[in-house]
């Protein structure tokens, strides 16, 4: 049998090959996912934006890797097959996926290998916002399942169980990671920032997103979608066309 060969933590949905005037659209999911909810991106996207879905291990064709349950490894995990890419970058992060997208920013700046021009949160709690109660990755499977149906991530019946089953483990180390991050200072990031609400989201609550102003130098925005909590189902085209919007906004101010 021949040794398995770790996969790649990136995956290209859009050229890999872009012009000096490119951009690569970096996504990170919520916990648990891998890359496939970016997989239909690149059709809703100018084809100067090569979208790049984030596959951390434990996860997809990733299932035999082991689990990163610490902030810090997974954003330098990312932050180091990035740094091989020339170019302009812009982030984005769907609820986990905001933080881990925040800190794979800062390392990027600190490194100076790519050009950092936006970071974009949905449905993202800030660095540290963690509730005052029993910590998500230590609650019963039972437990855990019926808060991910109830933030709409999973649904709830034999399929939505069936992926609670085997994604459960991801969903827990990713969890961890969010939970335990116990940095003193997260310092902010020089790149503007982006942070979408649905509109209906009852798990972070009204004016979750205005929290992100604190964590950039650069001008920071707000935006509401249609939607709740989980904005990669049927939400998602009014979602990227907000993010669209906003990187053709950034692109023509070149």
């Amino acid at each position: 049998m021949q040794p398995y060969k770790p996969r790649s933590v990136l995956v290209n949905f859009g050229s890999p090959d872009l012009g000096p005037q490119g951009l690569r659209l970096v996504c990170i999911a919520h916990a648990g996912a891998g890359a496939a909810p970016f997989r239909l991106w690149s059709e809703l996207v100018p084809d100067w934006i090569s979208v790049v879905g984030v596959r951390l291990p434990g996860r997809e064709s990733r299932l035999r890797e082991p689990l990163l349950t610490s902030m810090e490894d997974i954003a330098r995990h990312v932050a180091a097959q990035l740094e091989g890419y020339p170019g302009r970058v812009a982030l984005f992060g769907h609820c986990f996926g905001g933080p881990v997208a925040f800190r794979i920013a800062q390392l990027l700046e600190e490194t100076k290998e790519c050009e950092v021009v936006r970071l974009v949160t949905a449905s993202a709690p800030v660095p540290g916002r963690v509730p005052p109660r029993q910590l998500t990755h230590e609650l019963p499977s039972d437990e855990l399942y019926a808060s991910l149906v109830g933030a709409g991530a999973m649904s709830d019946g034999q399929q939505g169980r069936s992926i609670f089953e085997l994604t459960e483990s991801a969903i827990r180390a990713d969890f961890q990671a969010f939970e335990t991050w116990r940095a003193e200072d997260f310092g902010r990031i020089k790149a503007p920032i982006l942070a979408i609400r649905g509109d209906d989201d009852h798990v972070l609550g009204q004016g979750s997103e205005d929290e992100w102003v604190h964590l950039t130098e650069g001008r920071f925005t707000t935006r509401s979608v249609r939607g709740g909590h989980f904005l990669l189902g049927g939400e998602m085209p009014g979602l990227v066309a907000v993010i669209a919007c906003q990187l053709a906004d950034d692109h023509a101010s070149l």
